[in-house]
């Protein structure tokens, strides 16, 4: 069924623009005002469920109140006893922002599509802090006016079905199962985190051609993102910086709670990235790119690369050498014969070499200062050839005793020996004889024990006789 060449309303029905999972749309007239409309008619089936078409009326009426440059500007919308229930927003000279990477090809480099969804963003945060969420973000619903004016539409479309129900209608998962967050497809409710997971898939998409999460049929699909795993973005792009593909992936995260918590944060990151390029009004710049893609790609790449060397310069000017050196990798995939990068990796590799020579004459001169060390302990430890060591000074014995002197014992006569008279100490003999022991003493099984100090013994031989 078509409504071409008939009135729904006072809009006149002159062409149809394309057709849908839920809807077709249809270039109108007002005629009242006297101007050119879209009208976004609901399939019959849809139109006509009392719950669907309330939705579609709240919906209308919440996006009816955003006004923004890059939001498609809803006009109209039935009441709930008319037959027919549509929409009607504003039309919009261009083509969808699918159609347009299918003409030009995967932007190049990738900060094109950097100001593509930075755009996006724009119109989405505009809609987040007036509590509006898309639920079906997707190239197909991103306008590309003849001008180059991204404009986002279809918002709150896809709230007007449950997941069971996208998945049978026309036969195929209406909302655009590539692009679904994981709790949506988990049943939960759509929040501002679940559009920047969309939003994530076609920054993915525009930067490397194909979608993340891809897969040869829906259920495969949905497991997919439903894993959380995905190819990282620099694998498959040389060209890519480090901070765009930190984006991307932090729009990918499988947590809500990792992700952007709303488009102006996402928004924020995309611009100070480009800004840090040179690229402080990214609108303008799409205007050029679409006015004349070649020459204005042509223009960028020069662009870039002087950006990314001042940069370079001035991190290794701070010392923060992996930074720069991210730089200068990211120059030479943009122009591998780049002289300027060359000669400041170069530079980079000779102070290196420097470092480590200076690194390894500081180990071995640690290493000879410490077996410098090693010598003078041990000259120090060496003991003398003459040791003379002083005697403590309330020790009773000299150091070097003299020999005592052995004295032959004569033969005593017959006669009794004389009596000594006994006193309380005895006089300190000259000498004491020790006869030979007859045989040999046995040999002690323990060790002796440590004997003490020895003590000076005056002992008085007298001859017998």
């Amino acid at each position: 069924m078509t409504f071409v060449g008939r009135n729904i309303g006072r809009y006149r029905i002159l062409e149809q623009l394309g057709s849908g999972g839920m809807s077709v749309v249809y270039k109108g007239l007002d005629t009242a005002l006297d101007r050119e409309v879209a009208v976004k008619v609901l399939h019959p089936h849809l139109a006509g469920k009392d719950e669907s078409r309330r939705r579609l009326a709240r919906e209308a009426r919440a996006v009816a109140r955003l006004h923004h440059p890059n939001i498609l500007e809803v006009f109209d919308f039935s009441a709930e006893d008319t037959e027919e229930s549509f929409l009607v927003t504003e039309y919009v000279r261009g083509r969808t922002l699918k159609e347009c990477v299918e003409d030009l090809g995967t932007p190049e480099p990738p900060e094109l599509a950097a100001m593509m969804v930075h755009e996006i963003a724009a119109a989405l945060a505009h809609a987040h802090e007036s509590g509006v969420i898309h639920r079906d973000l997707k190239p197909e619903n991103v306008m590309v006016r003849e001008d180059g004016v991204l404009k986002l539409m279809d918002f709150g479309i896809a709230k007007l079905l449950d997941l069971e129900e996208r998945m049978t209608v026309t036969g195929a998962l209406v909302g655009s199962p590539a692009h679904m967050a994981p709790e949506i497809i988990e049943g939960q409710e759509a929040s501002p985190e679940a559009d920047i997971f969309s939003l994530g898939t076609i920054l993915y998409a525009l930067i490397t051609g194909r979608l993340p999460f891809s897969a040869p049929n829906a259920t495969a699909t949905l497991k997919r993102i439903l894993d959380g795993v995905y190819e990282d973005p620099r694998q498959r792009v040389a060209s890519l910086s480090d901070e765009l593909a930190d984006i991307c992936n932090t729009c990918l995260a499988r947590e809500p709670q990792r992700r952007y918590a709303n488009a102006g944060r996402l928004r924020e990151a995309l611009g100070d990235y480009l800004a840090g390029l040179g690229f402080a009004r990214p609108g303008e710049e799409l205007a050029s790119f679409f006015a004349d893609p070649p020459s204005y790609q042509k223009l960028m790449r020069p662009r870039i690369i002087a950006a990314l060397l001042e940069r370079a310069e001035r991190l290794l000017a701070e010392k923060r050498t992996p930074r720069a050196l991210a730089c200068l990798n990211q120059v030479l995939a943009l122009d591998g014969a780049n002289a300027r990068a060359l000669a400041l990796l170069d530079g980079m590799k000779r102070e290196h070499r420097r470092k480590q020579w200076r690194a390894r004459g500081m180990k071995l001169g640690l290493g000879l200062l410490g077996a410098s060390a090693l010598v003078t302990g041990a000259l120090l430890l060496q003991p003398s050839e003459e040791p003379t060591p002083a005697a403590p000074a309330s020790s009773p014995v000299p150091l070097e005793a003299p020999p005592l002197a052995l004295v032959e014992p004569a033969i005593p006569s017959k006669e009794p020996p004389p009596a000594v008279l006994e006193t309380s100490r005895p006089e300190a003999p000259a000498s004491v004889a020790h006869p030979a022991p007859s045989k040999p003493a046995p040999a002690r099984t323990e060790p002796p024990p440590s004997r003490p100090a020895p003590v000076p013994i005056s002992i008085l031989v007298r001859p017998y006789g």
